[in-house]
């Protein structure tokens, strides 16, 4: 995880000492059969340097059975977020070494299988994801590099459970795991284990490498909670090339054979780059430079990996970059919270992080080969689900420019919206889509009416349950595919249907989607004899702009509280269809 300053065990210990106040803070209950204190202490620092404040709960040392099993305990009353369940090598490599090797896997799996049951049962919880730190492999090799070889070996064996954890976490949707493994190499093992600690006070880790693992957690909560960075915004010159294009020219930047290895870094990090946005990750040009000069080596540099066709957005001016990534942000319709600037000035970061405190910029290194190192101990493109759409977001994002240079020719929004030729499957939830609908309830913020984060059971039972009216909603148009983009979920009171959660992706904002939903909404209300929709407007630090949402659709403002939430009402009878230029597929069920 990135924080704005380095922090080491010793600071984060001191910051994270008292638990944060405030209603908003995320309750997170650390679990383990090792020492879980530091952990914690280390886990509340980095939150609260991260801006992501925590309050933890620790049971008694070696208690965490009886914890999990007893629905009476601590545990339960306090409510968790988070759950996580941390692990020590030490205490599994003993048990393993006392055992005969022919029957270590199945001391192994009956290991596993008892961790198992508490995290399902953790799991459980109303309203939590659990997070489990996998072990570490041991480093002792009876046999050298021919241990992997060998039947029962320490290192095969905690492989196995760790696979193990990671089937449990693929069969669960609230369930994750941190790859501990990956942190202790990335460290070094001899860093990592410090037996002395584990011999005198049960410590999994030496406490240099616990901001490492436990950031490794915050990353985690932060992307469950639809904090994840949608969008890189790179800057040229000494950033994806050595040298400065307006000067050099295209012949004579550095990139590839041309620069000896500093070329050949540039053009590893372009293939890193591109990795990205194949998985989903949006790209962008933030450039103080002459925008046709800019995107000479796009065009025509042979060495570029990276073509303008991978660029979502190209900003390049004399512009101050401040200024420039608060327009990539409205351009993209993505939160300034969901970019990372990465940029070789030292004044540029400085004046970005002042003026745009919401956006993440790392102090990229001086030395371009240790560009990829360096972004990678940050660990900034956590996620929680993967998508179709997610494969798909750059490609979104570039049919968008094509539809906004289509839009100039047109003198009128609604003769723009109409030629788009747009269409939409509007049905209730089913099994195949609820991973993406998922990721929107858990993600959205923005575009969201309630912010209620249901978890994939809660939308699972609202599938099944005639009560429940839960649709989503697909749109596509001429040039392309913006793939499920809407969820709009309501119960039935009666005879009146409340409309529990309503949320769109933003990348669709001004299409006039929420006037088809609600007509669809409504004749489906019609349909079940229902008379009447409710719906509320609960306000948080990122949802103003629905605001407005209930009254622009003609809904009925009925209570207004103090905290700004309002609830709104609008009679089946009077509502009048809206006209929206947005044809309804109807799926063609198979024979």
């Amino acid at each position: 995880m990135y924080v704005p300053q380095q922090f080491d065990y010793i600071n984060l210990i001191g910051l994270g000492r008292d638990q944060s106040d405030g209603d908003h803070a995320a309750r997170v209950a650390v679990l383990g059969s090792c020492t879980t204190h530091y952990y914690a202490g280390v886990l509340r620092g980095l939150g609260r340097a991260a801006g992501f404040p925590l309050v933890t709960y620790e049971p008694d040392y070696n208690t965490v059975h009886q914890t999990v099993l007893d629905e009476h305990s601590p545990l339960y009353s306090f409510r968790p977020d988070f759950v996580v369940f941390l692990t020590a090598v030490q205490g599994l490599r003993n048990t393993l070494l006392s055992t005969d090797r022919s029957k270590r896997a199945q001391v192994a799996d009956g290991e596993a299988e008892q961790l198992v049951s508490l995290v399902r049962r953790g799991s459980q919880i109303s309203g939590a994801t659990v997070v489990i730190n996998e072990f570490v492999a041991p480093y002792e090799r009876a046999w050298g590099n021919f241990s992997a070889r060998v039947d029962g070996s320490l290192a095969g064996v905690v492989h196995r459970v760790n696979e193990r954890l990671r089937n449990t976490a693929a069969e669960s949707a609230n369930v994750y795991t941190v790859d501990c493994d990956y942190v202790a190499s990335w460290l070094g093992k001899r860093t990592w284990f410090d037996e002395r600690l584990w011999f005198y006070s049960k410590s999994f880790c030496h406490p240099e490498a616990l901001p490492h693992v436990a950031g490794q957690a915050i990353d985690i909560f932060r992307a469950a909670r639809g904090n994840v960075v949608k969008c890189v915004a790179l800057d040229l010159d000494d950033v994806l090339w050595g040298g400065t294009i307006g000067d050099d020219g295209v012949d004579g930047i550095r990139l590839g054979d041309l620069g000896e290895g500093e070329g050949e870094a540039y053009v590893q990090f372009q293939l890193w780059l591109k990795e990205l946005r194949a998985r989903g990750i949006i790209l962008g040009v933030c450039s103080k430079n002459d925008e046709e000069k800019a995107r000479w080596p796009f065009r025509e540099h042979r060495s570029m990996v990276l073509r303008e066709s991978d660029i979502s957005c190209f900003i390049a001016n004399w512009n101050d970059k401040a200024e420039n990534l608060r327009d990539m942000a409205k351009y993209l319709n993505i939160g300034l919270d969901s970019l990372v600037f990465l940029d070789n000035s030292a004044f540029e970061r400085n004046l970005v992080r002042e003026l745009v405190p919401e956006t993440c910029v790392p102090e990229l290194p001086a030395d371009p080969a240790d560009y990829i190192p360096y972004l990678e101990s940050l660990n900034l493109f956590e996620t929680t689900h993967v998508s179709d759409e997610d494969l798909r977001r750059s490609d979104f994002y570039r049919e968008n420019v094509l539809r906004e240079d289509e839009q100039q020719k047109f003198t009128s929004v609604d003769e723009y919206l109409a030629s788009l030729r747009a269409h939409s499957i509007f049905e209730r939830f089913d099994d195949h889509h609820l991973p993406r609908i998922t990721q929107l309830v858990q993600r959205t913020n923005q575009f969201n009416l309630t912010t209620i984060r249901h978890s994939a059971d809660d939308l699972k039972q609202f599938a099944n349950d005639p009560e429940y009216f839960p649709f989503y909603t697909t749109l596509e148009d001429r040039f392309g595919d913006n793939g499920l983009i809407s969820v709009v979920i309501g119960k039935r009171e009666g005879t009146r249907l409340d409309i529990v959660t309503w949320l769109m992706s933003c990348r669709v904002i001004s299409r006039r989607v929420e006037d088809f939903v609600l007509d669809q909404l409504v004749d489906a209300a019609r349909t079940a004899e229902i008379s009447e929709l409710r719906g509320q407007y609960v306000p948080t630090p990122k949802n103003s702009l629905v605001s407005k949402h209930y009254e622009k659709l003609g809904f009925r403002l009925i209570e207004e509280r103090p905290n700004g939430s309002t609830t709104w009402e609008l009679k089946v009878a009077e509502h009048v269809p809206s006209g929206a230029p947005i044809e309804r597929t109807v799926l063609q069920l198979a024979t």
